[in-house]
């Protein structure tokens, strides 16, 4: 057969060509002088090896010209550094380019905005995105303003005004945390500790924040109330307050005489590490307002950071009240739920971000 003026032999069945030798199946072409063997370069896998060659070359090229310079993410940061305001969030898609967004703006990015379960406390988000990426919480219309530096798109969504009056989040140190016992009710004291940089880590668990409130430094070191940052099921960072069951006596948040406005958003979930298996028992968490049950959910394995709602118009209090909050879990090894929320005076428009809350359930 002629291939690029070559021509290559038929095998034999015994594998020998005309002078006995093996059969290398190499071409032959045809010269003034007879039929001599083909240069090895010859060979048609050359071609392929030359094709693939060029089109990795041709890919590096595409991909080398698609990634944002220092300059673009520079240019793109220094926007959103002039125009953030408190109440502004920031985020960048795709969420892999998380590193660079935390690189060029991480000293204005605080663990509420990275560990934010939803918008309801901001007024604008600020998305930094590469390749055309849609962030996953950024509303579903156009943006309010956009502006491109090179390869890195910026875009400003305005929302209407908060309506969040109380950051459970924020105030948990003014709260009370009391922790039932056989003989009843025993506080837990508020207490500052040292810092330590023995926390935290790859397999560390989450950080204990310096100042929180201690239920039982004795035999059970975990048992404590205080604002941290876990690994959700999702893998997301989110900031909570966590409280560790005790087991089927609750562990009790106490906000005393706080406005309750329309309704109370709180969101529970556990450490990705303990709820990732999906074997473990329940945790249940019981909301009183002023003494009266206005909620009782229950969170299992495989639920995440789940999303409860509590409409307060008809708590019977005149505008405010004791907002209680009590943990429970009838079986409580490696139950690191982490809770966090907020009071809100109303609904917006559009609340983007948010997910489906989930209905009052029985306690476990």
């Amino acid at each position: 057969m002629s291939f690029l003026g070559t021509e290559r032999e038929a095998s034999s069945s015994d594998n020998f060509g005309q002078a006995g030798s093996t059969f290398t199946a190499r071409p032959h072409q045809t010269t003034i002088s007879g039929r001599v063997p083909a240069p090895r370069w010859a060979s048609p896998w050359w071609l392929l090896f030359l094709g693939l060659a060029i089109a990795e070359v041709v890919a590096l090229g595409v991909r080398e010209h698609r990634v944002p310079t220092e300059s673009d993410w520079a240019g793109a940061a220094e926007l959103v550094r002039q125009q953030l305001t408190p109440k502004d969030a920031i985020t960048v898609a795709p969420g892999w380019a998380d590193p660079l967004l935390r690189l060029y703006l991480g000293d204005r990015i605080t663990t509420k905005i990275s560990g934010r379960s939803d918008l309801d406390a901001f007024d604008r988000l600020w998305v930094l995105s590469i390749r055309g990426a849609v962030a996953p919480d950024a509303p579903h219309r156009p943006a309010n303003f956009a502006q491109t530096f090179g390869r890195v798109r910026v875009e400003r969504f305005d929302f209407e005004p908060s309506k969040v009056i109380l950051d459970l989040a924020d105030s948990i140190n003014t709260a009370r945390v009391e922790m039932r016992s056989p003989g009843g009710d025993e506080l837990c004291a508020l207490r500052t500790f040292p810092p330590t940089v023995v926390q935290g880590g790859l397999g560390g668990g989450v950080i204990a924040p310096r100042q929180r409130f201690v239920c039982d430094d004795g035999a059970r070191p975990w048992l404590w109330v205080g604002p941290t940052v876990i690994e959700a099921l999702d893998l997301s960072p989110r900031r909570c307050i966590w409280t560790h069951p005790q087991g089927a006596d609750p562990i009790s948040i106490i906000f005393q005489d706080i406005p309750l406005g329309a309704r109370v958003v709180l969101y529970g979930g556990l450490d990705y590490h303990d709820e990732r298996d999906l074997e473990k028992g329940p945790i249940g968490l019981r909301v009183l307002i002023s003494g009266r049950e206005v909620g009782n959910f229950v969170h299992r394995d495989g639920d995440g950071m789940a999303r409860y709602e509590i409409d307060t118009r008809n708590a019977g209090t005149s505008g405010k009240g004791d907002l209680r909050l009590e943990v429970t879990a009838p079986l409580p090894f490696r139950r690191s739920f982490c809770w966090t929320g907020s009071v809100q005076s109303g609904t917006r428009a559009t609340e983007p971000g948010s997910s489906a809350p989930k209905q009052n359930k029985e306690a476990p």
